[in-house]
């Protein structure tokens, strides 16, 4: 099996994230409690960030590879 570019391992993880970001929110709109609320405040929302930065790392490293940027 070869071996991924760093950029698309990168990208897995952004989209994984974001995937975990999405499932807390559902979990906000399906339990209306107090405690997953606070949950998702402070690991929701880090998540989301974290998928932020890691997809706009992975748009960057691609047009460096294609010397665009």
């Amino acid at each position: 099996m070869s071996e991924q570019p760093a950029r698309v391992r990168v990208l897995k993880a952004a989209i994984l994230l974001a995937v975990l970001f999405n499932l807390f929110a559902l979990l906000v709109l399906l339990r209306h409690t107090p405690i997953v609320f606070t949950v998702f405040m402070f690991v929701g929302q880090p998540l989301f960030v974290g998928a932020l930065v890691l997809l706009l790392g992975a748009v960057l490293a691609e047009l460096k590879s294609r010397e665009l940027f």
